[in-house]
């Protein structure tokens, strides 16, 4: 009984350490081929939705990959996926008026939240930020410290469908390129 009991307790224990350990990564290594796999393939219609390593994601095609659960259909997503290998990472996008609600989340690569903020904390009509993974830079934006790669991921409040295009239109003039 002793021994069935400590071979279960080992099992249980190596299994919820890989998890924890392992399982994020497992997840961003998964999300980095599903976007090769969504720019080298992209379906009828989702031919925009990726613009060097900005990724403007719409509610259709994101349901459309295998991969994807539906989406939340009251929120627009963009995303950056980055690898700071590449240099640090300059982010400009725009902060919607009317105080609508808007998030954006920094997350390293073991899927941790690096840094997040919403439109209630900025008072401009674009919001700039720096991700690097060195120590004393001296930048005037924000800068986050994080690790070599992750994702920054923002998401834009929707309130009626005619709405779509606009908001599209605006969130695509998000910039994210290494400097």
């Amino acid at each position: 009984m002793n021994n069935s009991l400590l071979k279960i307790s080992i099992i249980a224990i190596a299994t919820h350490l890989l998890l924890i350990f392992f399982g994020p990564y497992i997840v961003m290594n998964q999300l980095d081929r599903n976007i090769a796999d969504a720019i080298a393939n992209p379906f009828e219609g989702c031919e925009d939705t990726y613009d060097g390593i900005v990724g403007n994601l719409d509610q259709v095609c994101i349901s459309r990959r295998s991969a994807a659960r539906m989406p939340n259909y009251d929120f627009i997503y963009t995303m950056c996926r980055y690898d700071l290998s590449n240099g640090d990472l300059y982010v400009s996008m725009p902060v919607p008026e009317n105080e609508r609600y808007w998030v954006v989340h920094v997350h390293n690569n073991n899927t941790n939240v690096a840094f997040k903020i919403n439109n209630l904390e900025i008072d401009s009509d674009r919001y700039e930020l720096l991700v690097t993974n060195k120590e004393n830079i001296n930048s005037s934006l924000k800068t986050i410290r994080t690790t070599d790669k992750g994702t920054v991921f923002w998401r834009l409040l929707v309130n009626t469908a005619e709405e779509i295009d606009t908001l599209d239109n605006q969130r695509r003039t998000t910039v994210c390129e290494y400097r």
